[in-house]
């Protein structure tokens, strides 16, 4: 790669290393290399004797020689001294530069380092006076600081460093050229996309370390898009000390893009490599594209069999066998251990504490099938359930089936269900469709008035159909994308069901970014809204996963779970029409895994569309970027009837 140049004036160029690690490194190389722009030093102070600079032995706290606590009184920076060990520092050190200069002077020059050497001699130290002025000169033009005044001066005890940074070059303009396949007119717009995608945009500050790193991104995105033999052909940055900006260039060749070659597995012994195979959203020839590793990762991460996996293009390969066209996938797994007790307890905001008892084995037959049995119990439910679900094949399609048995107590609904259930689940790209055959059956006590109860018998075959797209930027900690969902069910009087009904629901979430100019999102606004219809001239007979209520953490905010629905006598029931809807503004704060929020849900569930009378609550929240998921807390105000409710969750909340 070509190295920078600087020009000044009168057309004199200075050539320095392309790399801001290879800039600092070779500090010491520099010093005696380069002439260094340097001020005057007090005559007095550079005649002072640096030979009576104090050694600054340390003396350990006798304290810190007891065992275990010894720890909270001995000094962290002090050891033994063998080796070059760190010690205290054995002179002192002033440096007046900005801040970013003076961190780098403490930490790369001699100077700065050898301050805290155990085998310093404090003959030394005149020679690093003497060098310090083309090191700290060298990392100020890193810095993008190309016309220094620096002064370094024997002081009392130790050194000063004095630096008169003057302006910080930036970057004036930014030519990006391509060569190779990628040049052709079918990759316009992937050549659009990485030039807008540049990181050091005309009027950013020009940073060597930051040059090398836009390049170096620059190259990984093409490379992520299936050129992966793409290389940087040549790179300049001439910078200019009269008008301090620099003028970059940047040319890429990108080669041929290649395909996904077979997958090589490595760590597999408990489970079929069919597991891995099935889950791939590629096929061996398809194109290759970095979105389709990173999907295939996500999978399995998820997929219940795995604690660790790594799933890369196996470069090597490619470095053999300069012909190959095809890029082999290497996959490294660490296997979960395929059966667990589980024995746990947890709270809900909105159901208060739980206990689980629970039976997993994840290599059914030895099959990759996954079962999980358990009892769970909390305040207002007690259910038995057993769930399996087969390994997805080639063509995306996978089975599930189960069986649950279920007693609630919600808002005087009083409810003892049954249900099992077949489906077929298909996943192509960011898709999920699946068509799903369940019988339910359930007996509902409804509390009209103390001491007034009804006894109805609901029960149903339905025959379902569900279509989800998740296009998030994270499945876990998501920043922008959407989530779109559509389910459609229904059942018929003369084939095992007491009412014929058909249903109909729909959800959308999208997390929309915020952004001043090209900088880092300080914010994000979160929609979501529900809407779903119930089509029978009746509720009676309709089981009540098939009628909707809402409140709650993940609905309407500010009223308790399952709150909001059709009011029959004391208690609250299901009705046929659903409509929800809510707006939230995130703001990042701290180191960007924090955010404050504010929102407002409104929505309500009725019988029919005429019956329909929204309510409302509003609050604020604090989410927190987990490894699981972002920790939600929130604290809302229902208007209607007017009470502040607590809500802690973790995941996405829609």
């Amino acid at each position: 790669m070509a190295p920078a140049r600087v020009t000044r004036s009168a057309r004199l160029t200075v050539r320095l290393g392309l790399h801001a690690t290879a800039a600092l490194g070779l500090v010491p190389l520099l010093a005696w290399a380069q002439p260094a722009p340097q001020t005057g030093c007090d005559a007095a102070t550079l005649s002072a004797s640096t030979s009576s600079a104090p050694a600054a032995e340390s003396r350990p706290n006798p304290l810190a020689r007891l065992p275990f606590v010894g720890r909270f009184f001995g000094d962290p920076t002090v050891t033994d001294g063998r080796d070059g060990g760190k010690v205290a520092p054995r002179y002192r050190l002033e440096v007046d530069a900005p801040s970013a200069i003076e961190a780098l002077i403490r930490e790369h020059t001699l100077l700065g380092r050898w301050r805290q050497r155990a085998d310093y001699d404090e003959s030394q130290l005149p020679l690093f006076i003497d060098r310090a002025p083309a090191e700290v000169t060298a990392l100020a033009r890193a810095e993008g600081f190309f016309s220094p005044q620096v002064s370094a001066c024997a002081i009392d005890g130790g050194a000063r460093v004095t630096v008169k940074a003057g302006p910080q070059t930036r970057v004036r303009s930014v030519d990006i050229e391509f060569d190779g396949e990628i040049d052709e007119s079918r990759h316009e717009g992937l050549r659009a996309e990485l030039t807008r995608n540049w990181l050091m945009p005309p009027g950013d500050a020009f940073r060597s370390q930051d040059w090398d790193r836009a390049k170096r991104a620059l190259l990984d995105s093409v490379r992520d898009r299936g050129f992966l033999r793409a290389r940087i052909a040549d790179s300049e940055a001439e910078v200019s000390t009269e008008s301090q900006g620099a003028a970059l260039r940047v040319q890429i060749d990108s080669g041929v893009p290649l395909r996904f070659g077979e997958l090589d597995i490595q760590g597999l012994s408990r489970y079929p490599p069919e597991l891995i195979q099935g889950l791939r959203s590629f096929k061996t020839g398809d194109p290759y594209d970095l979105k389709g590793l990173t999907e295939l990762q996500t999978r399995l991460n998820g997929a219940g069999w795995f604690n660790t996996v790594s799933v890369r293009p196996d470069t090597r390969a490619l470095s053999a066998d300069p012909d190959l066209q095809e890029v082999p996938i290497r996959i490294d797994v660490i296997e979960r251990q395929s059966k667990r007790l589980l024995l746990g307890g947890g709270w809900n905001a909105d159901y208060g504490p739980s206990l689980l008892a629970g039976w997993e084995h994840r290599n059914v037959a030895g099959l990759g099938i996954q079962t999980f049995n358990g009892i769970e119990v909390d305040p207002s439910r007690q259910y038995a359930f057993s769930t399996w679900d087969w390994p997805q094949n080639l063509q995306g399609y996978r089975w599930q089936a189960g069986v649950r048995f279920e007693h609630r107590d919600i808002e005087n609904d009083l409810v003892d269900a049954g249900s099992v259930f077949v489906a077929r689940l298909r996943r192509r790209g960011n898709i999920e469709t699946g068509w799903s055959m369940q019988y339910q059956d359930e007996r509902q006590n409804i509390v009209y008035s103390p001491g007034v109860e009804d006894f109805y018998r609901n029960r149903a075959l339905v025959l379902g159909w569900s279509w989800t797209k998740r296009d998030l930027d994270s499945p876990l900690a998501p920043t922008r994308g959407t989530i779109t969902s559509l389910q459609l069910s229904g059942a018929s009087d003369s084939v095992g069901s007491e009412t014929s009904f058909f249903r109909a629901y729909a959800l959308a979430y999208r997390i929309i970014p915020l952004s001043m100019g090209e900088g880092a999102d300080f914010g994000r606004i979160v929609l979501r809204g529900e809407l779903g219809h119930v089509w029978s001239d009746t509720r009676l007979g309709i089981p009540s996963a098939n009628l909707f209520r809402t409140g709650g953490a993940r609905s309407v905010r500010g009223y308790s779970s399952q709150s909001l629905g059709v009011s029959l006598g004391e208690a609250t029931v299901g009705g046929r029409f659903l409509a929800t809807g809510s707006i939230e503004y995130q703001h990042v704060v701290f180191d960007r895994d924090w955010a404050v929020a504010v929102f407002a849900d409104a929505g309500n569930a009725s019988d029919s569309i005429r019956d329909f009378n929204a309510v409302a609550g509003a609050g604020v929240g604090l989410r927190w970027r987990t490894p699981v998921g972002p920790l939600n807390i929130d604290i809302a105000r229902g208007f209607d009837p007017g009470q502040w409710r607590l809500y802690v969750s973790i995941g996405v909340v829609f």
